[in-house]
């Protein structure tokens, strides 16, 4: 005789019950985390949920934003940029350079949006083309961008962008910062190519089953080189709005974008293999940064502990995936 004993049909049941409820709450996790630290922090500082300091969040993670959808285009598509940091200066300087010496900062915009752009494509090129995974080939980018950075700025601050600072650092429409409908706008379009373009059909297909893609009649390659196009571009609007914040360009001022970006991707539900995904959810996983950021500048809790947080955040983000 069998020592097994056999599974109930209640047992059963047990088991497909639970598997909805696990998946409900993972779902709404970040939702959770987002309402609890609210609650945390009003209660700690009623100066937390002044529509200013609201505002404020809104204005110091837009960059953020930015930067982080494009890296939500990357890895649906299954690629990864290292390199968005150090491509964020360098076009940035770019930016800078080009409206102090000729004197128009519209010029300056398209040179900042353009050199980013041209960065993208040529990080596409080389992950389409080698056997290197992204995340080698864009570590490799990611230090001789920086090695650039420091080169034509001198390792010094590049100033002179005066006029962007009067639009992104100072202005505002209806009590709003510029830099938010930045970041607002480029959530709709990015949200649009994603889910009512070819491109985004096919970035997430080639995120499912690269091989599988492949043989349907994608073509695996110039999609790549497209995403990583589109991803530098969208960096490239984030140097014009952090130029313009910071009234400067500085050649390290992107040190540390490229992780809280994949934080706030992970954080906002996609995966790190690709397949699936939402800008939506990136833009929660980038306002719970900014908001933890926010209350414990505001708990009097110093700088140094954000960093634990951080990566505590991220940890649970990654496990927390694991197991839906």
């Amino acid at each position: 005789m069998s020592d097994a004993t056999p599974i109930s049909m209640t047992d059963k049941n047990d088991t497909k019950a639970k598997t909805p409820k696990l998946a409900t709450v993972g779902r709404y996790t970040l939702l959770i985390t987002l309402v609890a630290i609210v609650i945390l922090t009003a209660v700690g500082n009623p100066r937390f949920l002044s529509a200013n300091n609201l505002l404020n969040i809104l204005f110091q993670v837009s960059a953020l934003g930015i930067v982080a959808f494009g890296q939500t285009i990357l890895l649906i598509g299954a690629g990864l940029d290292l390199s968005v940091g150090a491509m964020l200066s360098v076009a940035g300087l770019v930016c800078a350079l080009t409206i102090a010496s000729t004197g128009s900062v519209l010029l300056g915009v398209l040179a900042g949006i353009l050199a980013g752009g041209f960065i993208g494509c040529i990080n596409g090129l080389l992950v389409s083309t080698n056997r290197a995974t992204p995340f080698i080939i864009t570590l490799g980018m990611m230090t001789f961008l920086q090695g650039v950075a420091i080169i034509i700025s001198g390792g010094s601050p590049v100033n002179g962008s005066g006029a962007l600072f009067d639009v992104f650092g100072l202005g505002t429409l209806a009590g709003i910062p510029y830099p938010v409908y930045v970041m607002a706008l480029t959530l709709v379009a990015v949200f649009l190519v994603m889910r009512s373009t070819t491109l985004g059909r096919y970035a997430f297909a080639v995120g499912g089953n690269e091989e599988a893609a492949r043989l349907s009649g994608i073509p695996v390659r110039r999609l790549k080189i497209a995403l990583y196009a589109l991803n530098g571009l969208l960096v490239g609007v984030a140097a014009v709005v952090l130029t313009g914040i910071l009234d400067s360009a500085l050649p390290n001022m992107g040190t540390g974008y490229e992780l809280r970006a994949i934080a706030a991707v992970v954080i906002g539900g996609t995966p790190l293999l690709g397949g699936r995904g939402t800008v939506i959810g990136t833009l929660g996983g980038v306002l719970l940064l900014g908001l933890v950021s926010n209350s414990m500048n505001l708990l009097g809790i110093g700088a140094n502990y954000q960093s634990v947080v951080l990566g505590l955040i991220i940890t649970a983000a990654v496990i927390l995936q694991r197991s839906r």
